[in-house]
This record gives structure tokens, C-alpha cells and sequence, in this order.
């Protein structure tokens, strides 16, 4: 789902600093969306770092300007095409190029618009920096828009830098295969493949390991498919990783509910360092809904589910995307939504209001009153802060893992992530900065949890 932008590489900077470097060329990056396309980014920044490309710093002009887009709403599409014109506006002596979701979808809008040198869809994303060499940055050049054959953005894992980062995240697969009937994703990544075999994936977590990353976040358009296409599956690759665990933390990101299964959920138990933390995208809890929507579950399915997971991982964060307002869903359906919530044990909700995207089924159908849809939206974001509340106060008395992020703006309290995904404040040094330590939970609000140290 859609996520906020970020004016910087998800990387760090390509090569330390030199007198030299006053004479590299500059870039920077603005990214929209999900992990995977934050991870893209990090391949990017990688890539143009091997040509001699450096990042900027605050204040830097840059002499390109590479905008990543999401596609996934209407509201993406917006934030992309003020990003661009952002860049234009800010940057005008960059060559600005365009690429991801939105360029893979409509290219010829995002090249019409003013400053805009290049666009390059998703599965020619990986060739950006050769097409960058091979034509004058001054001039507009042609859209690129499908690869032709695999429609692969990358063949294997990307290499991507984070060094200097506490959590990384490493993207093992790419497109889906599904066809929900609202979703543009299959259109814009291709279908669901893995990017290696997992030898290599261990050998990546073991190197942003040596980074001195001491979580990593495994990731993929769909997750859950990892291996489908190599005669495997994403159980198989974790139990493989737990042969030569890598060092620190390793957490999933969004896995469809019916791929969730019980050997998935036996060997995430095995592996050491496995966060206790589940994101599942519900999108609605009416049965009637989930069939409009080609969703290939029913709510039963989803609360047994939800229960496995907790019978399991007593202690697990379980978050949940939620699409509401979806054209057939009435007022019943979303009071089928918000019981079947409040009666699940889950820490935090992702709300998105439906928004219909071109070339979808869902498009065709008449939308509902935006109003109507603002309305279900708030309340279900309401419950979700109560979700949030509570389970923070369930946790308060109990122990966590937590890795310190950094400061938390209080003058000697830090920040940092726990294993089942609550935000925690706690007293510290900076030096504290990227360990892991056992806290005890003390208290916390809506939003963080407190708590001390039992080391230092």
C-alpha cells in the first residue's frame, strides 16, 4: 500500500565523502510506496554509486533528480506528480527522470510533464543508469515502458547498500499473480517470481549483516510466493536460513492470509532471531465483500487465522490492511468489517479508502458518496488507535527485544522497535544507538511504550 515519500535514497550515501567528490555528480531520490520500491531505490543508488554518482546532502543542488512512484491510488498518483513538478521547481539544472509503479502504468503522462528527461517503467527499472549513459541527460528522451521477454525488473536480488542503518530491508521477490479485482499491482509488477535461490538470499542478509544491520526485513510484492515458481517455498527458505541463521533480527513483511500456513508459522518459530510480528491484508471482513473483491478467503478463514498465529506467538503484533468503501459494500458489510475487528486480537490497522485504478474490474463499478467513504474510513482509523492502546497496555509488565534507533527528541531518552513491533521510549546514551536490549515494559500511550533497560 501507498507510504510516505522520502527525499532521500533508503541507502546510504554510495562512497564516503573526498576532496575529489566536489567534482562527482550529484543525485538524489524520492521514493513513494511500499518496501519493495524503497529497496529499488537502494539498488539505484548502488548502481549510479558504481558510476560515480554520490548522493546529496542537505542544501546540495543535485544534477539528477530520480523520482520512484507508487501507483496503488489516485492519492499515490497525485503525491508523484507533485513530487515532479517539486523537483522541476527546486531543481531546475537536474535532469529529472521518472520510473516505478505510475511510469510502468501511464508513462506518457509522467513524461508530458514539464522538466521530465526520461521515464522508465518498472521492468526497465534495472537499466536506468545504463539509459542514463547512453543518451544526453539535456534531452527528452523516449519512454521506456515493458522489457520485452521475462518482465523482470531484477533477475536476481538487487545488491543495495545500507550501511550506517540499524533495520534494512531486502526485497526476494517481485510481482503477483492474483487478480483481486481492485488492485493494479499484476499490471504494473508482472507476475509473482522469486529473485534467488536461498543461498543467495542468506549470503545478502549475511553482508547487510557486516553493514551493521541488525534487523532485516524480508520482502516482496507477495511474499508468500516466494519459491512458487522454484518448486519451493517460503517455509523451505526459512528453515534453510536457520542452518546459518544471520546475525540479529529478521522480520516479514505483508503475507496474503491463505499463505499463511501452519508449516510457514512452525518454521518462523525455529528460526532464532524471528520477530513476533504478522501484517495481513483483511481489506474487509464481509463475505460478500471478499467475493466482489475476488479475495480468496472468507472471514472464518481469517479470524482461525488470526488465532493460529496467537496460539503460537502469544505475544505477536498483528497488523492488518483494511480497503473500506469498496463499490458493493453497504452499510452492513462495514458493520460486518468493524465487528469482526473488534472481536480480533490485532495491535494496529492500515486503513485505506477504495480507489478505482484504470484497467481494474472494480473501476467499472459505481463508486460510493466520498463522504460516506471519508465517514467508514475515520472509524475504522478510531478503532484502530483503541487496537493500539490496547495492545500496548497488554504488553506493559512483560519483557521486549528492542533495537534502539536513535534519539527520540527528549534529551536523554532514545527510540527504538521491538520485536512484536511497538514503538518504545527509553533512558540512554546516543552510544545505545543500533543494540539490541531486554527492556521492561513500564507503561505508554496510544502511541509508544516506555520502558527500562535491564542492561546497558
Amino acid at each position: 500500500m501507498m507510504g510516505t515519500a522520502s527525499w532521500a535514497a533508503p541507502g546510504s550515501r554510495a562512497a564516503c565523502r573526498a576532496p575529489e567528490e566536489n567534482c562527482m555528480p550529484r543525485c538524489r531520490f524520492v521514493t513513494f510506496g511500499c518496501k519493495v520500491n524503497q529497496c529499488d531505490t537502494a539498488a539505484l543508488a548502488l548502481a549510479l554509486g558504481l558510476r560515480g554518482w554520490v548522493e546529496t546532502r542537505p542544501g546540495e543542488a543535485p544534477d539528477l533528480v530520480v523520482v520512484n512512484t507508487c501507483t496503488v491510488t489516485a492519492r499515490a498518483d497525485q503525491q508523484a506528480r507533485q513530487a515532479i513538478r517539486r523537483a522541476a521547481r527546486e531543481s531546475p539544472g537536474a535532469a529529472l527522470w521518472v520510473t516505478g509503479c505510475y511510469a510502468q502504468r501511464a508513462p506518457g503522462e509522467l513524461a508530458a510533464l514539464p522538466g521530465v528527461a526520461g521515464v522508465v517503467g518498472n521492468f526497465d527499472k534495472a537499466s536506468l543508469p545504463r539509459l542514463m549513459e547512453t543518451r544526453s541527460l539535456a534531452q527528452v528522451v523516449a519512454v521506456q515502458g515493458h522489457a520485452g521477454g521475462q518482465r523482470q525488473t531484477w533477475p536476481d536480488i538487487p545488491p543495495t547498500s545500507f550501511s550506517g542503518r540499524t533495520r534494512a530491508f531486502l526485497k526476494v521477490q517481485d510481482g503477483c499473480s492474483h487478480s483481486c479485482s481492485y488492485c493494479v499491482v499484476p499490471q504494473v509488477r508482472g507476475p509473482a517470481r522469486s529473485l534467488g535461490p536461498p543461498e543467495l538470499v542468506a549470503a545478502h542478509l549475511h553482508a547487510l549483516a557486516s553493514q551493521g544491520c541488525r534487523e532485516v526485513v524480508l520482502t516482496g510484492v507477495d511474499l508468500g510466493q516466494y519459491g512458487s515458481d522454484q518448486g519451493a517455498d517460503l517455509a523451505g527458505l526459512l528453515r534453510r536460513l536457520a542452518d546459518r541463521p544471520p546475525p540479529g533480527r529478521l522480520r516479514l513483511s505483508s503475507l496474503e492470509p491463505q499463505e499463511v500456513t501452519a508449516d510457514l508459522l512452525a518454521a518462523w518459530a525455529e528460526l532464532p532471531g524471528a520477530c513476533r510480528h504478522f501484517h495481513l491484508p483483511l481489506q474487509s471482513g464481509s463475505a460478500e465483500v471478499l467475493r466482489d473483491m475476488a479475495r480468496p478467503y472468507a472471514p472464518a478463514d481469517f479470524r482461525e487465522l488470526v488465532m493460529e498465529i496467537r496460539g503460537v506467538f502469544p505475544q505477536a503484533a498483528i497488523g492488518l490492511d483494511l480497503l473500506v468503501g469498496f463499490p458493493t459494500e453497504t452499510r452492513s458489510h462495514f458493520e460486518e468489517t468493524v465487528a469482526l475487528v473488534e472481536a480480533l486480537p490485532v495491535a494496529y490497522l492500515h486503513v485505506f479508502p477504495f480507489s478505482p485504478r484504470p484497467g481494474t474490474p472494480a473501476a467499472a463499478l459505481q463508486p460510493l458518496p466520498p463522504a460516506e467513504v471519508r465517514a467508514r474510513a475515520s472509524r475504522l482509523r478510531e478503532l484502530g488507535k483503541r487496537k493500539r492502546q490496547r495492545f500496548i497496555q497488554d504488553q506493559v509488565g512483560g519483557m521486549a527485544d528492542v533495537l534502539v534507533e536513535g534519539g527520540s527528541g527528549r534529551r536523554g531518552w532514545l527510540q527504538g522497535l521491538s520485536s512484536n513491533y511497538l514503538r518504545v521510549l527509553l533512558p540512554g546514551p546516543p552510544t545505545w544507538r543500533n543494540r539490541r536490549l531486554r527492556v521492561r515494559l513500564t507503561g505508554g500511550d496510544g502511541v509508544l511504550a516506555r520502558g527500562e533497560p535491564l542492561e546497558g
